[in-house]
């Protein structure tokens, strides 16, 4: 009975010993992992500055999204009877507006009068659902975005879109509306900061000579179909070159790190047209791209080192 007990008693402590080893080496791996990740990243940030390449301090912090649907069904924004003060009429789904009585804004902080004007029922069509996003918006346009998991939409289809002339005035706004929106699947984590802007040094897609003036994550659109829209998180970087003013927008898938190509640019205004690349057939590119680009970079510094995608097709604002 005693060497039953003795014996079970050295089973338990064996086990306990091997899952406590087994913990211990995966824990070290995961260790080995992190900083391999964080020192290949401390080198390529070093690269960028060696090719006079500027930006602020990156996060490396991780955070979680989803695959969301939403629909662009008009249909939202048909109920123009409860608009007062303005002609408002459709075009090719989206609100395009004109007020009986211009609003006076000040061009440096145009929220302080819009952000009132759109929360009222009568003046825009579920106003409450936007929020003023600084970033977007520029001299002669002022942007205000809806929120899919409390980050904004980085396409026409759920932004409202106010045009300001030189004097500080607006005559009307144009409104996209994305209605129903839901996650499609629970979250997952998502790349951080740091990495989506080291991916797309890798892409060759940063310039030399060039300043990163910011880089959020919001959603963008990755596809149409007949039952709706899906958007994915997506890690949006704004490049402006040191010899031009114009600022070019680059978008990184966040759950993959692969590229969603977009033609972007804002000179004094907000220009934009999606070209977003096919997902199903680049989920390669990130681990290619790590593999050979620091030798391509090495190479020439103007060579592509890997397509985000091998086909693409065009996406409406």
């Amino acid at each position: 009975m005693n060497f039953k007990r003795i014996e079970l008693m050295f089973i338990v402590v064996f086990a306990v010993l091997d899952a406590f080893l087994f913990a211990s080496f995966w824990q070290n791996q995961a260790g080995i992992h992190t900083t391999t990740n964080s020192n290949r990243n401390a080198t390529i940030l070093k690269e960028m500055r060696n090719d006079q390449i500027t930006f602020e301090p990156l996060s490396n912090s991780k955070s979680k999204g989803y695959y969301a649907s939403a629909n662009n069904n008009s249909n939202d924004l048909r109920n123009m009877k409860q608009l007062v003060g303005q002609s408002s009429h459709l075009v090719d789904g989206k609100l395009v507006s004109t007020l009986d009585t211009p609003l006076q804004v000040d061009r440096s902080h145009p929220s302080k009068v819009l952000n009132n004007f759109v929360k009222i029922s009568s003046n825009i069509i579920h106003g409450t659902e936007y929020e003023y996003n600084g970033s977007l918006s520029t001299d002669d346009q002022v942007v205000y975005t809806q929120m899919i998991d409390d980050r904004p939409v980085y396409s026409h289809q759920g932004q409202l879109i106010f045009d300001v002339n030189g004097q500080g005035v607006v005559n009307g706004y144009t409104q996209g509306y994305l209605a129903n929106i839901e996650p499609l699947r629970e979250s997952d984590e998502l790349i951080s900061q740091t990495r989506a802007v080291t991916w797309l040094y890798q892409y060759n897609e940063i310039p030399n000579d060039s300043r990163i003036e910011w880089a959020n994550l919001g959603y963008t659109r990755l596809l149409s179909s007949d039952n709706g829209l899906v958007y994915v998180p997506t890690w949006v970087v704004a490049i402006k070159s040191k010899s031009s003013q114009n600022i070019q927008l680059k978008r990184i898938n966040a759950f993959t790190g692969v590229m969603l190509k977009r033609v972007t640019q804002q000179s004094g205004e907000t220009t934009t047209s999606d070209t977003l690349g096919n997902e199903d057939t680049s989920s390669s590119t990130a681990n290619k791209s790590e593999s050979t680009t620091q030798s391509n970079k090495t190479a020439s510094g103007q060579s592509s080192a890997s397509s985000a995608s091998s086909s693409s097709n065009t996406a409406e604002e």
